[in-house]
């Protein structure tokens, strides 16, 4: 599921549209590769369910969420 989402995120990026919290941040080369499925993938220092669930009571997509708000569900 996690590889899904880092897979969709990447589209995002590379197709130019380029979600609000990611904007002003230099993401470095290794985040446009594909990813290795047979590497350890680190955990997410974000709680997505509890961000998805802010963002649905908001009303507003995961996309168009800024950096402050993504910021309140970071669990390090």
């Amino acid at each position: 599921m996690r590889r899904a989402r880092l897979a969709f995120w990447r589209y995002m990026i590379m197709n130019g549209n380029k979600p609000l919290f990611l904007e002003g941040v230099e993401l470095d080369k290794t985040y446009y590769q594909n990813p290795d499925p047979y590497s350890f993938v680190p955990a997410s220092d974000v709680n997505l369910l509890e961000l998805s669930r802010y963002a649905k009571r908001t009303g507003k997509k995961l996309a168009e969420l800024t950096a402050e708000e993504v910021g309140r569900f970071r669990t390090q």
